[in-house]
């Protein structure tokens, strides 16, 4: 696979900001029309940068830190369920500020009950336990972003 001199560019620029001595990892990922995304992961922290390409691609903008949350999940060792975002969008504990969080670390949770709400293209998405248990930690926090996949709740589920 042929890459870009502007993509090597915008990679090397990156790669300066944070500093070379501090790269773990670099995945460059292309897709159609010019369009594709750098990921750098810092040794130190093992916090993504992330930086997307649009069509054409142009000078490279400020990188984007994604928080990792894979830390808090390897505590678990296996022993509690994750819940996982279905989509991309704003996670969000309460249907509105002033209100209480659907659940709290050490409440009791059944299936079927409303945990979150992931805003997406401005559509609320109720997002529901799919276990009975407690739960043991949000990973996320209030009105943060979260892509398909992100970690949301350990959830120690009943037997």
């Amino acid at each position: 696979m042929k890459i870009s001199k502007q993509i090597i560019a915008s990679a090397k620029e990156l790669i300066d900001l944070i500093g070379a001595d501090d790269v773990a990892e670099v995945e460059i990922e292309r897709k159609l029309f010019g369009r594709g995304r750098i990921r750098i992961v810092r040794a130190s922290q093992q916090a993504p940068i992330v930086q997307t390409l649009a069509a054409p691609p142009a000078s490279a903008s400020a990188p984007v830190d994604v928080p990792k949350t894979e830390d808090a999940i390897s505590e678990d060792d296996g022993r509690y369920h994750t819940l996982r975002s279905p989509m991309v969008g704003m996670f969000y504990q309460s249907p509105n500020p002033e209100a209480p969080p659907y659940a709290a670390e050490g409440d009791e949770v059944a299936r079927g009950q409303t945990l979150c709400i992931i805003e997406a293209m401005k559509i609320m998405n109720e997002i529901e336990c799919d276990v009975n248990g407690r739960v043991v930690r949000v990973l996320v926090e209030n009105a943060a972003p979260v892509e398909y996949n992100t970690p949301l709740f350990l959830i120690d589920p009943q037997k």
